[in-house]
């Protein structure tokens, strides 16, 4: 139906529907009498009032019907709904008699805006109720188009918007029907919502539910986990209003379903820890390849007394023992980046974050090392625990440290000297119940104008080719999830990223239940292999792993050699000050100063000077200096087989004694 007309010029368009010529008369001359221009069309039945409004040509449209309820064809509060029911539809002002009153006021209740008796007092009361009567009409029919326009917004919404009357489901829109698999709005409404709340959500929807019909008039955002009617969970966030409710106070609940997008984010985090691990595999090469070398030495020497029938039990013992804690620690290096790499679908728990620290430097720390940086932890002066998952802030601080890596080694020609340094610093706020982990380097800060942006996706500052863009992204939004956030600044020469979790349980002790390995000496000193022949060379031995360099040099020993050994290059150089050796066997990536570099600070002294290269990286085949006749180069793979070292020794002994 069409609504009222508007009016043009201050003319109003009046239906008059009168049986009563007399008053139909009055009615007219009262109006003239007020000096407003009225056109007024007079119809004396129902039938023929109807049949004019609806007419669809503008004859058809008015401002307003005053209509008498006696009518011959019509009579009581039905004549208005009629009226109502035309295809013109005008705001109606009923006509009564002075006795008629409770008729009138039954009128009102049944859509007419106004009524007056017909004991007509003057013509400015009847314009009066005739304006009032086309203001009504058109704040009704401005609020009705307006709670149409909120209704199609609140069922066109994307998420799920419910009143919540206590339990009790007092409306959902369509889009909640459907989150939740339902047929239809009528299904759930009425029903309890905490019947649809997944188990492990329900003790924090009706501690809500409880405040709001408490009358809490707050906000309140929180996430909880629903059970659909297929038997599907699905997450969602929630933020909640206060509301009324038939006179009550009740919950407005909206809600975003965000299980695909809990999907993606925890994709995007797989993605980054595995992208971070291909960064690493050199390292975790490296050191999955240092025990093995270890044991195969180990192994090699057992075999060699069984091969000279002089088997010394105690010796074995010992070897077996070491290869026993090569193995522990080949284990844990496995079981470590299994539990790292798997997806992270574990319910947060509280743990130490000193854990997470001291894993996080051990896959970094080699690495670092070989650049020359040196990783300096400060641990927090209490213990405390934080809500997470471990290895999730294993994830953070690697991304983070890592970051701090390149940042050094790219910027290191500005560096003026100064070796790297990271220093990771816990710090706890016992105030504010916060942990703080900021990891600062020198690795000439971050722009300015990418502070802002630096934990956006796929933002990186990085050359191309090198980094993801995603770690930083994919950081602060686990830290985020763990209730705490990532501030960064430039401090110094360089950057500081600091993360801050909620703490608690600060300052109580916490069990140690990490075995530290077997302390197993890896030589019996007074019990050696025999010397099968006598070799009268100077061996060197240089290799950063400890077992390997004294296994190496133990047994060269008990072959003949007169051995000297060190764990780095620049104690290698060192010591060939002292006593110049034969023969070089060296380990080329080594902290402080590496395999190349002693090298040719050796070949300096002796050109002639004959190198063993070991290595465990297949990029450090390539020989590190030109070799010839006189100064041969030779590269040998760890595991390291010792017969072969033996041989290869031999085989330059005769060189240099030719």
């Amino acid at each position: 139906m069409n609504g009222p007309r508007l009016m043009t010029e201050n003319r109003f368009r009046i239906l008059l529907v009168e049986d009563n010529p007399g008053d139909a008369f009055l009615v007219k001359t009262l109006l003239e009498e007020t000096g407003e221009r009225f056109e007024i069309e007079h119809r004396s039945d129902l039938a023929s009032a109807m049949a004019l409004l609806n007419d669809v040509s503008p004859d058809g449209a008015f401002d307003v019907v005053l209509l008498d309820l006696t009518l011959p064809d019509s009579s009581g509060v039905e004549t208005i709904r009629r009226i109502r029911s035309c295809a013109n539809s005008a705001p109606v002002v009923v006509l009564t008699g002075h006795k008629d009153e409770e008729l009138a006021f039954e009128a009102l209740q049944h859509g007419a805006e106004d009524y007056l008796t017909k004991e007509f007092p003057d013509g400015r009361t009847i314009r009066r109720s005739i304006r009032y009567a086309i203001e009504r009409s058109r704040a009704e029919q401005a609020l009705k188009e307006s709670e149409e326009r909120y209704r199609k917004l609140v069922e066109l919404a994307p998420e799920l918007i419910s009143v919540l009357s206590g339990e009790e489901i007092a409306y959902i829109n369509q889009q909640g029907v459907s989150i939740l698999h339902g047929s239809d709005s009528s299904e759930l409404v009425g029903r309890s919502f905490m019947e649809m709340v997944h188990p492990d959500s329900r003790e924090i929807m009706g501690e809500y539910i409880a405040r709001y019909a408490g009358g809490y008039t707050g906000r309140a955002d929180f996430v909880i986990m629903c059970r659909r009617g297929d038997g599907e969970n699905v997450e969602l966030e929630v933020s909640a209003i206060a509301f009324t409710h038939e006179g009550a106070p009740a919950m407005l609940m909206l809600a975003e379903d965000v299980t695909e997008k809990r999907k993606i984010e925890r994709q995007l985090v797989q993605t980054s820890k595995l992208a971070t691990l291909g960064e690493m595999a050199a390292s975790v090469a490296h050191e999955m390849n240092q025990p093995l070398n270890v044991i195969r030495m180990a192994a090699d020497t057992c075999a060699l007394q069984y091969e000279l029938e002089k088997v010394q039990p105690s010796f074995q013992r010992e070897r077996l023992s070491l290869i026993s804690g090569q193995t522990r620690r080949m284990a844990e290096i496995i079981r470590h980046l299994q539990i790292y790499s798997r997806p992270d679908e574990d319910d947060f728990e509280l743990f130490d974050p000193m854990r997470a620290v001291t894993r996080a430097v051990d896959m970094v720390e080699h690495d670092c090392r070989l650049a020359g940086i040196v990783v300096d932890v400060v641990p927090a002066a209490e213990n405390c625990q934080v809500l997470g998952r471990q290895v999730q802030l294993e994830q953070v601080l690697v991304n983070m440290l890592t970051n701090a890596r390149d940042a050094i080694t790219e910027n290191g020609d500005d560096a003026g000297g100064i070796g790297g340094l990271i220093r990771l610093t816990a710090m706890l706020d016992a105030d504010q119940e916060v942990l703080r982990i900021a990891i600062n380097d020198n690795g000439g800060g971050v722009p300015e104008d990418a502070i802002g942006l630096i934990f956006h996706p796929f933002f990186t500052t990085k050359d191309v080719g090198k980094g993801t863009g995603l770690g930083l992204s994919v950081s602060y939004g686990i830290v985020e999830g763990m209730g705490g956030h990532i501030d960064v600044r430039n401090e110094g020469d360089g950057a500081c990223f600091e993360i801050v979790l909620p703490a608690v349980h600060i300052g109580e002790n916490a069990g140690n239940d990490v075995d530290d390995p077997d302390d197993v000496p890896l030589l019996p000193q007074q019990e050696r292999l025999p010397e099968t022949r006598s070799r009268n060379l100077r061996i060197m031995v240089v290799d950063d792993e400890i077992d390997a360099m004294e296994i190496i040099a133990a047994y060269l020993e008990a072959q003949g050699f007169s051995v000297s050994a060190a764990s780095d290059g620049e104690d290698a150089l060192a010591m060939a000050g002292v006593v110049q050796p034969d023969i070089l066997i060296t380990d080329i990536r080594m902290p402080q100063m590496d395999g190349n570099s002693l090298v040719r600070a050796l070949r300096e002294r002796n050109p002639a000077l004959p190198v063993i290269v070991m290595t465990g990286h297949p990029g450090d085949a390539d020989r590190p200096v030109e070799d010839g006749d006189d100064a041969p180069v030779m590269v040998m793979s760890k595991p390291l087989d010792l017969k072969e070292l033996l041989a290869t020794l031999d085989e330059i002994s005769e060189v240099v004694a030719g």
